[in-house]
């Protein structure tokens, strides 16, 4: 919900800024850049214990996400020839569509392969503090808590309610230490949206009271 209600304020703050500017969208653009830059590495600082702490750090992400997603589609619309205001929508969905599909086979490889060596070492650790030690259990363990299937565990031999929960505990730790990398690679993409929106050029020939489509 935090990151939820930033993006809408974050649409509407930089739609109102966009209109009072007059189409000097550079700096509104970097501004908001910066914003989604900082916001989104900063949640790398997220542990299993500091869950209030993100609220404000979510809200200040989505702020900077909202100020650009819209904005920029509305920047299109404005500066492409009347007729062509469908292709153009259509394209700008697509390129998001397919830009998140590229970002988060990134971010997925990313986690993934720090994910794996922590799990090993922090649920493999739990195990063997309560005296499972046969790799044909401890691996299936493994396998279960990567892919979130926690109380499937609890079927398993040498399995205790005690185990469990330490096994439980040990996994939100490994999670908790593998998810900072995919937000140090949010700030390589965030810093290459704040260089482009360095190099776009005043449109404030294109905003004018002209009327595209009478409905």
């Amino acid at each position: 919900m935090p990151f939820a209600f930033g993006v809408f304020g974050g649409c509407l703050l930089s739609l109102v800024l966009l209109s009072w500017s007059r189409g000097n969208i550079k700096w509104l653009l970097c501004g908001t850049s910066c914003v989604m830059t900082a916001g989104c590495g900063a949640l790398a600082v997220a542990r299993v214990d500091n869950i209030n702490t993100m609220y404000a750090i979510l809200f200040i992400a989505g702020l900077g996400v909202g100020g650009i997603v819209v904005p920029a589609s509305t920047i299109t619309t404005i500066i492409c020839p009347s007729d062509l205001i469908a292709t153009i929508t259509a394209l700008t969905i697509s390129i998001r569509i397919i830009g998140g599909a590229v970002g988060y086979a990134i971010y997925y490889n990313v986690f993934v392969n720090k994910l794996v060596p922590e799990l090993t070492r922090m649920v493999g650790g739990a195990c063997a503090r309560n005296g499972i030690t046969d790799i044909r259990l401890i691996g299936p363990i493994i396998e279960l808590t990567g892919a979130s299937l926690l109380d499937e565990i609890r079927a398993l031999p040498w399995v205790t309610e005690t185990t469990w929960h330490d096994i439980v505990a040990a996994s939100q730790i490994a999670y908790a230490n593998a998810y900072p990398w995919v937000y140090y690679c949010s700030i390589a993409f965030g810093s290459v949206a704040i260089v482009a929106s360095l190099l776009l050029e005043d449109i404030s020939e294109f905003i004018n009271d002209d009327v595209a489509v009478a409905l």
